[in-house]
């Protein structure tokens, strides 16, 4: 398909300025009118942080309603309690008189009304930076509906609509659809509190840039609130190259619009995916070298795919989100390793990156992979499962007992999707991860049925034409190492690993030479130091850095006795350490030749590898 070019979008759908009428959504039916949660946001001092929320509901269900603000954020999996925020809540009629409020737990909040309609008043306070909370200063505002809006429980299917007072001349963005609005305040509407809280807003006065993608519309939306080194032209040229072929690889994009919420601060913190727009935090200055753009490229076509894997192929386990607590998901290396394997194909397909180069890359991260002690520790559903009190809280242990469910899925996809090239192909067919996402978003994507393990191993065995099920029991259910360098051979690309040439103590350090992780069955781990050792001198000599600590390990030869002087608690402690070959290798992954492989190969690693492949 034809780019077509770039727009400066000062008038799009996406941006209510204040005075601008944007194109309204259909007036809704009076019974859905009588039923809609109406919200008005107002920031009147942005410096104080404090954003002021009303909750209108002209017709309650009952006597008695309870409010409450969500435990999380959906798509990041840790309690972080946004009703800490929450503060001078009150209610009233819809004459302005006085209701009483009891306070039921740490987020809900129960208002006696009787049988008339109400109005709750209360102010949140914005001032965590990131892209799972909320952050006001006096330059723009980032709002994350989890983190601003209460919610009916029990009813949370009611229709919403959003009304945004503008300040200072700022924008409101989002992917929910406009209203009509008056001077000075943005319209916004939503079927449910789930669509509503799954659109974050963005106000200020970003740089926008909009591209089309078949009958999609899509949005970038740029805030550098200090300034930033970025071109937004370049960043959004290269999205379309991603949607674009995010769009040929997956048949088509399943949906009208799609915004890419950008924030360009200090640090940057990553981004977070929701169903038609992602939010996303990044270092305001490193697009200096080519290395920030391609950075951005992974994040935005990390969270683009999440429109299919997480927001339409969704766990069932999540079906409905629960935002009072905890929801466990045994599915994370699915949905989240599984996107960093398409993402990553993505930008091959889209000319971003080279055949060769992602070899290069994806020798890097199975180098890094498979020096990690804890990869085959537990089993993916476990580490899925345990995200919430693990992934996301780490503790001291988890360097030799756990893995990421990111790494080691991606990892794990890069598996799958050679295991059903190869055996597809003994079929006659083409069988692909793309096509497994495929069929997972025609059987239950599309249909708004939420998928198991079991839908993933029965779409798996569909595309490879014959049962997958022993990969899973081996690679998923069970511990097994992941056979990449064998698959690798098989699709014409030539695996080989290396001896480290330094001597190995199985020591991992932090901070200011602080022990963090000791390999099991290491020197490290024979001589007896300790996690949280401070590592003061190696041999005779003082230390004054982490590097300089391993330097001073490494190039002494296998065999060799050193005494390594550590503080314990406030106590010196000296342990004679007998240093080991390195047992860890570092791998190189190559096309092989073509002279020696046949020809089917060389056609499997083309479509696998090509830029204009599926």
């Amino acid at each position: 398909m034809a780019r077509l070019p770039l727009l400066l979008a000062a008038t799009l759908a996406a941006c209510v300025t204040a005075g601008t009428a944007p194109a309204a959504e259909a007036a809704p039916t009076a019974r859905e009118a009588r039923r809609t949660v109406h919200y008005r946001l107002e920031i009147p001092a942005p410096a104080t942080q404090w954003v002021h929320v009303t909750v209108t509901v002209a017709r309650p269900r009952g006597l008695k309603t309870s409010l409450a603000m969500p435990a999380w954020t959906p798509g990041s999996y840790l309690v972080r309690d946004h009703a800490r925020h929450v503060d001078e809540l009150r209610a009233e009629d819809l004459r302005g008189r006085p209701l009483a409020v009891t306070r039921v737990d740490k987020q809900t909040w129960r208002v006696d009304h009787g049988a008339g309609g109400f109005r709750v008043h209360y102010r949140v306070f914005a001032g965590e930076p990131g892209v799972r909370t909320s952050f006001v200063d006096d330059r723009h505002a980032i709002l994350n509906g989890a983190a601003v809006f209460l919610y009916l429980v029990g009813e949370t299917g009611r229709p919403a609509d959003v009304e945004v007072s503008l300040t200072n001349g700022w924008q409101a963005h989002t992917a929910l659809p406009a209203l009509p609005g008056t001077a000075g305040t943005a319209r916004f509407s939503a079927p449910d509190y789930d669509t509503l809280v799954d659109a974050p807003l963005a106000l200020g006065v970003p740089e926008v840039r909009g591209f089309t993608v078949g009958a999609t519309r899509v949005e970038l939306v740029f805030t550098a609130p200090a300034g930033s080194n970025a071109d937004p032209t370049r960043i959004a040229a290269d999205l379309q190259k991603v949607v674009e072929a995010f769009a040929r690889m997956m048949g088509g994009l399943p949906l009208d619009r799609y915004v890419f919420l950008v924030v360009a601060d200090e640090t940057g913190d990553g981004g977070l995916e929701h169903a038609a727009s992602t939010l996303m935090r990044v270092p305001r200055d490193m697009f200096g070298e080519p290395a920030g753009y391609r950075r951005i490229a992974n994040l935005g076509a990390h969270e683009f795919f999440h429109i299919w894997n997480v927001k339409r192929i969704r766990d069932a386990a999540l079906i409905p989100y629960d935002y009072a607590g905890e929801t466990h998901s045994r599915l994370l290396w699915f949905h989240e390793g599984f996107t960093e394997t398409m993402e990553q194909q993505a930008l091959v397909r889209a000319g971003l990156v080279g055949g060769d180069e992602w070899l290069r890359e994806l020798a890097g991260a199975w180098t890094t992979y498979v020096r990690r002690p804890g990869r085959n520790h537990v089993p993916l559903p476990e580490l899925s499962f345990d995200a919430w009190t693990k992934a996301y809280k780490p503790a001291p242990s988890h360097g030799n007992t756990l893995v990421s469910y990111y790494e080691k899925g991606y990892l794990l996809g890069v598996c799958l999707d050679l295991e059903l090239r190869l055996r597809s192909s003994r079929h006659e067919q083409a069988g692909s991860l793309a096509g497994l996402f495929r069929r997972l978003m025609v059987s239950h994507g599309a249909r708004g049925k939420g998928i198991t393990y079991a839908d993933i191993v029965a779409a798996a065995s569909a595309e490879a034409g014959e049962a997958m099920d022993a990969f899973f029991a081996r690679h998923v259910d069970g511990t097994e190492e992941l056979p990449l360098p064998a698959l690798l051979k098989q699709i014409g690309v030539t695996a080989a690993s290396a001896a480290a040439p330094r001597a190995y103590s199985g020591l991992v350090l932090e901070g200011a030479r602080i022990v963090k992780n000791i390999e099991p069955g290491s020197p490290a781990a024979a001589a007896g130091l300790m996690l949280g050792d401070e590592v003061l001198a190696v041999g005779d000599l003082r230390v004054r850095s982490n590097e300089e600590t391993l330097a001073r390990l490494g190039e002494r030869k296998p065999g060799d006795e050193v005494e390594v002087a550590v503080f314990r608690a406030g106590r010196l402690v000296r342990r004679e350490l007998t240093l080991a070959a390195d047992p860890h290798r570092t791998w190189r992954f190559e096309r092989t030749p073509d002279a020696t492989l046949r020809p089917e190969v060389i056609g499997l690693r083309r479509a696998w590898l090509a830029r204009d492949a599926k």
